[in-house]
């Protein structure tokens, strides 16, 4: 049945809620969100209403001045006007403390956690109690603004609000139990429900009675409304208001237009995080204007789907002295103050055996390299994180495929990889070594990164051997048997398996495959041996993920709630271009099996609240970049690192320009580099530059040092040039610091390879000591700490840690902020910055390798930089 709300002849005759002295003032912004919810509501609550037991429970939520008890009100009203019994119960009632009490508590919590935190971190001394007494008793001592004057007030700050969030709308504030009790005997068809009423005062509690055997609908308004610990609520209501609007309200409903303290101001943010969190459990959301919005929707308009702008570092978790904590040490130094808004770090910092961490047998924390308290401490130092996660494989020592050795078709996880012969039935002829061959009109179109087809044979515990998909990087290891192994399987003398023992050690060591020694005079134990030898066998590689199996999904949920609980902001979705696989079909960038896989993802990151940074090399003539833009992902920009070096070495920033004007017509969201782990991306160049620039690239950075990646096997698919980017360069510090300058003002967030930081020259020792396919080696040196407090002292390293940190504390700067460029001769580069009346200008002469930054304030006064 279609309704609409009814009219409303007077709105001060309305009935409100049960909260004793609440002041509800029905206006019109009100009656038209109730209007745009009520048909929503109704064809949510008719077939409710219609089971058993003809009852339902509404909650209406949200932060505060968004009109809860008046919204909340006006639906029981168009509910009533239906014919359906309706009660407005108010949520306020059921804190364990009266208000002023719980406000005391609320500060006594703050309080109390914070100087704990500075005793935690042996900051509380005699000099810090006594400024502590002066700010705490002035009432601001969670103002922000004045950590610069008192620098240890950071610290105490983020240890309070911690120790506040552990508090505010939890079960130690508010006795859910009882307000659960009250719902759930609401559904059991109670006729009398006897219900809280709280005044502010101690002397103002009570309880009455009411009967609600007329009520089929129970209209909870709570700012709590959507929490997981209220159990019964049948459809949740998110009345939302952005932080601005928030502020906005209650600006003006403030007698002088004064703020509120900085202490209510921590908790209304508290609490509008913990709404955030919950807004995926809604089943509607309306804006403050009263619009109905579906969740990207939501998440577009408090700023969700866009990652701070802040300069982000980018490390392995042994990069900088051997360990995270070594890393905590060195971003808590004086010079790294307000220089990182977050860090990646890269996935060794996981439970991982192969290529430096990008093959992850569990998604734990290395107990080499990290600790949980290590990221919280540099949490504390302002740091939101990014953090990879492979889709399409996971390693073979993962318990999943561990499994699988060890039980065979009795795994739960049989399915959860992908069976070569399965997938393939039907479609191809079964070899005498196992596996199908597909036809070859069927994997015409697929690309193999390895010679032969991509599978691991694998022996499962009755004998038989079994072939997986497997994409990348896969070893088999046998392991000799010892001269009593050989006589106990083959009913061998000694002195005959001690000589056998000797020939399969020698042919093993060699490489070959346990057949292949020499069984001349054993013929008669041969596949004896060779069974036991077989039997043993040990793998190391990237077993590709079935992305058709449920349990796979459930893996996919299990880690993005694992990296959000590390605190991660960023997801970078590495090899997720490969996943989706279907005979006949291409195996890379699968159209539309790609897209179909991350929207499934997307969906599962942003009820997490995370932003997905999906990871992939293509020419910049495919688009790829911009369909991934289009979207709602971030998406790389790995064609800054080629066209900088293009721009220095011809002295012509013309295709820069064409392409910062292109981000920015396109608002294409980008994450930016110079260098990284991996190489430096030059086939990408192709549609911006022609093949002659691009060749011209290579051989120059080759000739400066580095080494050509044929990453596919074919000259012609794609490649990087290994090299740092101060080499890459030619090694000469006025460029990177240009370079870095370029990159703090292009379109997107800049990503700071640790090694570019440090004007890191190309590494050969590491790529000999390495051997064949350490070539990355190159970019990838540790640093202990006597390197860094060395680096700390240059020049270059000190001006580059300048400009990061006018980038990530200047408010000019942001996705949602303009960018101009100015129009000049080749060899000038002019881009300028505005937000909320700030502005920021880089003017860069190629020619001259030379630059200035200017900034504008609020007040107008130009400082450079």
């Amino acid at each position: 049945m279609d309704v609409s709300f009814p009219e409303v002849a007077d709105l001060a005759s309305v009935p409100t809620g049960d909260m004793p002295g609440d002041k509800v003032q029905i206006g019109p912004g009100h009656l038209d969100k109730a209007r745009a919810v009520f048909p929503r509501l109704w064809h949510l609550l008719e077939p409710l209403l219609a089971e058993p037991p003809h009852r339902a429970v509404v909650a209406v939520c949200g932060g505060s001045g968004v009109g809860k008890s008046e919204t909340g009100s006006l639906l029981a009203y168009g509910l009533n006007a239906l014919g359906v019994g309706s009660y407005v119960l108010s949520g306020d009632n059921y804190p364990r403390r009266v208000p002023a009490a719980n406000d005391a508590e609320r500060l006594r919590t703050f309080r109390v956690g914070a100087v704990q935190g500075l005793v935690a971190r042996h900051a509380y001394t005699a000099g810090v109690r006594e400024e502590l007494a002066a700010l705490q008793a002035a009432g601001t001592d969670a103002d922000p603004a004045l950590v610069a004057a008192h620098p240890w007030l950071a610290t105490y700050q983020r240890a309070g609000r911690t120790a506040l969030a552990g508090y505010l709308g939890t079960s130690n504030e508010i006795d859910f139990d009882e307000l659960n009790g009250i719902l759930a005997a609401f559904h059991s068809g109670a006729d009398e429900l006897v219900l809280k009423r709280m005044g502010r005062t101690p002397d103002q509690l009570w309880y009455d009675a009411v009967d609600v055997s007329g009520v089929r609908v129970i209209v909870v308004e709570w700012t709590h409304g959507n929490n997981p610990n209220l159990h019964g609520v049948d459809i949740p209501i998110l009345l939302n208001s952005t932080p601005e609007e928030t502020l906005a309200h209650r600006r003006a409903r403030s007698r002088d237009g004064a703020v509120d303290s900085p202490f209510t101001t921590m908790v209304l943010g508290i609490e509008q995080q913990r709404l955030h969190a919950q807004a995926p459990r809604a089943a509607i959301i309306v804006s403050k204007s009263g619009e109905l919005l579906d969740y990207d929707g939501y998440r577009a308009a408090m700023g969700a789907d866009l990652p701070g702008a802040g300069p982000m570092l980018n490390v392995y978790p042994d990069s900088i002295g051997g360990t995270l904590a070594d890393l905590v040490t060195f971003v808590r130094r004086p010079e790294l103050k307000d220089v990182f808004s977050s860090a990646y770090l890269l996935p060794s910092i996981f439970n991982t055996d192969l290529d430096r961490g990008f093959s992850v047998i569990d998604y734990g924390l290395s107990e080499v390299y990290a600790t949980p308290a290590d990221l919280e401490a540099l949490a504390e130092e302002g740091l939101g994180f990014k953090f990879d996660f492979i889709l399409n494989h996971a390693s073979v020592l993962s318990p999943q495929f561990q499994d699988i050795l060890a039980r065979g078709e009795r795994s739960e996880y049989a399915n959860f990889f992908i069976d070569w012969n399965a997938f393939w039935a039907g479609h191809g002829e079964l070899t005498p070594a196992g596996y199908v061959q597909p036809d070859p009109e069927l994997i015409k179109d697929m690309f193999f990164r390895k010679p032969g087809l991509p599978i691991l044979m694998v022996r499962l515990p009755d004998g038989r051997e079994k072939p997986y998909w497997n994409t990348f990087y896969q070893e088999v290891r046998y392991t000799a048997p010892d001269t009593q192994q050989l006589m106990r399987a083959a009913g061998l003398q000694y002195g005959r398996a001690e000589v056998l023992a000797h020939r399969l050690a020698e042919a093993l060591g060699a490489g070959r495959r346990p057949t292949e020694a020499d069984f001349t005079g054993y013929e008669a134990v041969k596949a004896t041996v060779v069974d036991l030898v077989e039997s043993q066998r040990t793998y190391l590689g990237q077993m590709d993920l079935n992305i058709n199996s449920p349990l796979v999904w459930e893996f996919y949920a299990d880690t993005l709630d694992r990296l959000a609980g590390y605190g991660a902001k960023i997801v970078r979705l590495d090899a997720f271009a490969y996943a989706p696989k279907a005979p006949g079909e291409k195996n890379f960038l699968n159209d539309p099996g790609t897209w179909d896989l991350l929207a499934r993802v997307k969906e599962l990151a942003d009820r997490r609240d995370l932003l997905l940074l999906p990871e992939i090399h293509s020419t910049y003539a495919e688009g790829i970049h911009e369909l991934i833009s289009s979207k709602g992902f971030l998406t790389y920009d790995f064609f800054l690192p080629g066209l900088l070096i293009d721009a220095l070495d011809r002295s012509d920033a013309s295709t820069l320009k064409r392409w910062i004007g292109e981000l920015v017509d396109k608002r294409i969201r980008t994450v930016n580099m110079l260098g990284c782990h991996d190489g430096i991306p030059l086939l990408d160049l192709k549609g911006l530059l022609d093949e002659e620039r691009i060749q011209g690239l290579i051989d120059t950075i080759v000739g400066r040092g580095g080494y050509v990646k044929d990453l596919h096997g074919a000259k012609n698919m794609y490649y990087q040039v290994n090299a740092t980017y101060y080499s890459a360069l030619g090694e000469s510090d006025a460029r990177l610091v240009l370079a870095r300058a370029i990159q703090l003002f292009m379109p997107g967030k800049p990503q700071v390879w640790y090694l570019d930081l440090f004007a890191g020259r190309n590494n050969h020792a590491a790529v000999e000591k390495a051997g064949s396919g350490g070539h990355k080696e190159i970019n990838r040196t540790n640093l202990g700490m006597d390197d860094v407090l060395a680096g700390l002292e240059q020049p270059v390293v000190q001006r580059q840690l300048e400009l990061l940190r006018f980038r990530n504390t200047f408010g000019a700067f942001g996705f949602d902020a303009a960018c101009e460029v100015a129009q000049t001769s080749p060899e000038r580069l002019v881009v300028t910055w505005r937000k909320d009346g700030l502005s920021a200008t880089l003017d860069a002469d190629l020619a001259a390798e030379t630059f200035t930054v200017t900034a504008t304030g609020a007040d107008g006064v130009t400082r450079t930089i």
